[in-house]
């Protein structure tokens, strides 16, 4: 697959990931058992697919990138966003771009133009204001708790690239260790968090059906294996497309109005992640010419000298 078309389908797993938030008025009120309810599920699912066990290292390679992209990445995001507007801990939540790329320079040793920073800058500004509800109070645990989802995020994803996925092992099934990694560390913090787990009405069950197979399965899956094959530098900025996703999904599903300063936010937000993916044409190399070598002249004869 070429890197266009594999760019677009792992654009897709974050645009699947945004619709969790029209549906999260139909989840329990219990976000750390959601997260679990929407992790385990997807990952039994697709291990019943592809089933396999991890071997070796890739038993704590797999928890710990499960940890990071889910485990960690929830529980401190549903922290920050108790303690915080859903604008403001969006906003900082979309730092896992910029943290993505600054980690990829030590890790992977890969080079970062410019150019990425800044359409990093101009994404994470544009989710700012597609988010933004006015109310800016802030509260110090749920920033720090915020930036630290983001952090384990932009870790976890450059991890994910760093160690790829055991040979023989398909993507499917490295997706659903991650997501039974992720389970593992959720599944103590609900139980201490918000004790048993919560009872389900018909409707509840509907949506978390659609955010444990739809959100998580077949999204992780696409994210996951683009993350394996693609640059950090193109794969980070995908994840701000979830908040456009869930504003496009609001508006043509819930018939949520969106204001002005949203739509230019959601407009900003897509126009960086084409500056920082769009195809460039590498420099065309400076040919090696070489110099011309001098060479001495023939000394005259003696006679034509006199």
């Amino acid at each position: 697959m070429n890197q266009n078309k594999l760019l677009l389908r792992t654009a897709l797993g974050p645009t699947l990931g945004g619709t969790s938030y029209l549906v999260a008025q139909y989840l329990p009120p219990s976000p750390y058992w959601d997260a679990v309810l929407r992790a385990a599920p997807a990952g039994l699912l697709l291990l019943a697919i592809k089933p396999a066990l991890p071997k070796g290292m890739w038993w704590w390679r797999s928890l710990a990138v499960g940890a990071l992209n889910i485990g960690f990445f929830f529980g401190l995001l549903f922290v920050s966003a108790q303690r915080l507007s859903s604008g403001v801990s969006a906003t900082i939540g979309a730092l896992s771009t910029l943290f993505a790329i600054g980690f990829a320079v030590p890790v992977l040793r890969e080079r970062i133009r410019p150019v990425q920073y800044a359409a990093a800058i101009v994404g994470i500004g544009g989710v700012a204001l597609l988010v933004f509800r006015g109310d800016s109070s802030l509260d110090a645990l749920g920033v720090v708790a915020g930036l630290g989802s983001a952090l384990s995020l932009g870790l976890g994803s450059v991890l994910s690239r760093r160690w790829g996925r055991p040979e023989g092992i398909g993507g499917i099934t490295f997706a659903s260790w991650t997501l039974l990694g992720g389970s593992a560390v959720l599944l103590p913090i609900a139980v201490l968090a918000e004790g048993a787990p919560p009872s389900i009405t018909l409707s509840q069950l509907g949506g978390l059906v659609w955010v444990a197979f739809g959100c998580s399965a077949l999204a992780y899956y696409l994210l996951l294996s683009g993350l394996q094959a693609l640059p950090i530098s193109l794969s980070a900025p995908l994840p701000l497309l979830g908040p456009v996703s869930a504003g496009f999904f609001g508006w043509l599903i819930a018939g949520e109005t969106l204001a002005p300063l949203q739509l230019l936010g959601g407009a900003i937000v897509l126009a960086s992640v084409l500056w920082a993916t769009w195809p460039r044409k590498p420099k065309a190399p400076v040919p090696d010419t070489p110099l011309p070598v001098p060479t001495a002249e023939p000394l005259a004869p003696l006679a034509d000298r006199r």
